[in-house]
C-alpha cells in the first residue's frame, strides 16, 4: 500500500478490556526510549509493573489496580516509539475510559508523572469500590436499552457502537436484566470485572479521585481532547480537569466520540497501546474509516510505512 498524505490524524487510546500478557514488552525491547517511558510509569507503582504486564499471571493482570497502570505504561511506550519516528502533532485525541488519561498526556495537558500517579490511584479506588457487575449487550439499539435499564436501576456505562453497549450496576439487578434482554433476543456477555464501573456505585471512589485531581495542575492541551462524558472537544485546562473528575461515574459516549472526530475532519485514526479493541469499534461506527495501530514493533513499522 502506498503512503498516505494525511494531516488530520487522531490518536485513540484503549482502556480496560484491552490488556493481555506481554503487552508493551516487544516495543520496549525494540525502542530504548519506549522502555524508559514504560518504566517511568512503573516508578509510580508499589508492585513490579513489568512483571505483571509481561509475565502475569493472567489473574493478576485482570485486577483493576494492576490493569490500569499497565495499560497506561503500554500506551505511553507505544506513543513514545511513534513520536520518535513521526513527529506530526495529532489532529485530536480521545481515550476509552482509562484511555482518556493517556489521551490527556498525549495532548500535553498532563505530564507522564502526573498521569501515572492518578492512574495508580484510579485503579486502586476502582478495585476497592463496592461490588457490582457489567455486561456487554449486542444487537440492541441504545435508546431501547436505556429504557429497559431504567426499569432495573441499571445504567448504560459504555455506548461503544450503535449496536454494542455495556451495562453496569448491582450484581443482583444485572442478573435480572440479563433474563429480560435475552428474552428480547439481545446477546448478553458477562464481563470479568470486579465492579460496576461508570455507574453510581463508583460515587465514593470518584469523590476521592476528584479531590486528588484538584491538586493536579493541568495545562491547556495542544489539540482538542474529545472527552468521554459528552463526546465534545476541549482544550482548556480547567475544563479538561472538570470533565475527568466526572468520568468515573458517567457513561462513556464512544460512538459519539468517533462521530465527532470524523465530523471535525479526522482523516485517519491511530490506536496506540494494547490490542485492537478500539479499531474494531471504530470500524463498526464507520466501516470506511482508515485505522492504524501501534501496539508493538511490527504494527509500528506497518503504520510508519503508510505515513508520509
Amino acid at each position: 500500500m502506498s503512503k498516505i498524505n494525511l494531516k488530520k490524524i487522531a490518536f485513540v487510546f484503549p482502556g480496560q478490556g484491552s490488556q493481555h500478557i506481554g503487552m508493551g514488552e516487544d516495543i520496549c525491547r525494540a525502542e530504548q526510549n519506549a522502555k524508559s517511558t514504560f518504566f517511568k510509569v512503573a516508578e509510580a507503582c508499589d508492585f513490579d509493573l513489568a512483571r505483571v504486564a509481561w509475565v502475569g499471571p493472567e489473574e493478576a493482570l485482570r485486577r483493576t489496580c494492576y490493569t490500569q497502570p499497565a495499560l497506561l505504561a503500554t500506551s505511553a511506550a507505544c506513543l513514545q516509539a511513534l513520536r520518535l519516528n513521526w513527529t506530526e502533532n495529532p489532529f485530536c485525541v480521545a481515550g476509552h475510559s482509562l484511555g482518556e488519561i493517556s489521551a490527556l498526556w498525549a495532548a500535553e495537558a498532563l505530564n507522564l508523572k502526573q498521569a501515572a500517579e492518578i492512574t495508580v490511584l484510579r485503579g486502586q479506588l476502582m478495585e476497592n469500590a463496592p461490588a457490582g457487575s457489567m455486561a456487554a449487550i449486542l444487537g440492541m439499539e441504545a435508546d431501547k436499552l436505556k429504557e429497559i435499564c431504567q426499569e432495573f436501576d441499571i445504567v448504560v456505562a459504555n455506548f461503544n457502537t450503535p449496536l454494542q453497549q455495556v451495562i453496569s450496576g448491582s450484581s443482583e439487578n444485572i442478573e435480572k436484566i440479563k433474563v429480560k434482554l435475552t428474552e428480547l433476543k439481545a446477546k448478553v456477555i458477562s464481563l470479568p470485572v470486579g465492579g460496576a464501573f461508570h455507574s453510581p456505585l463508583m460515587n465514593s471512589a470518584n469523590e476521592i479521585f476528584s479531590q486528588k485531581l484538584e491538586t493536579v495542575e493541568f495545562k491547556d492541551s495542544i489539540c482538542p481532547v474529545i472527552q468521554n462524558i459528552n463526546a465534545k472537544p476541549y482544550t482548556l485546562a480547567n475544563e479538561l480537569k472538570q470533565n475527568l473528575q466526572k468520568q468515573m461515574t458517567a457513561s462513556v459516549y464512544w460512538t459519539d466520540t468517533i462521530s465527532k472526530m470524523l465530523e471535525m475532519g479526522t482523516e485517519g485514526f491511530i490506536e496506540i497501546g494494547a490490542g485492537k479493541v478500539l479499531s474494531g469499534l471504530i470500524k463498526k461506527i464507520d466501516r470506511n474509516a482508515l485505522i492504524m495501530q501501534v501496539s508493538d514493533s511490527e504494527s509500528l513499522k506497518q503504520s510508519l510505512e503508510l505515513l508520509v
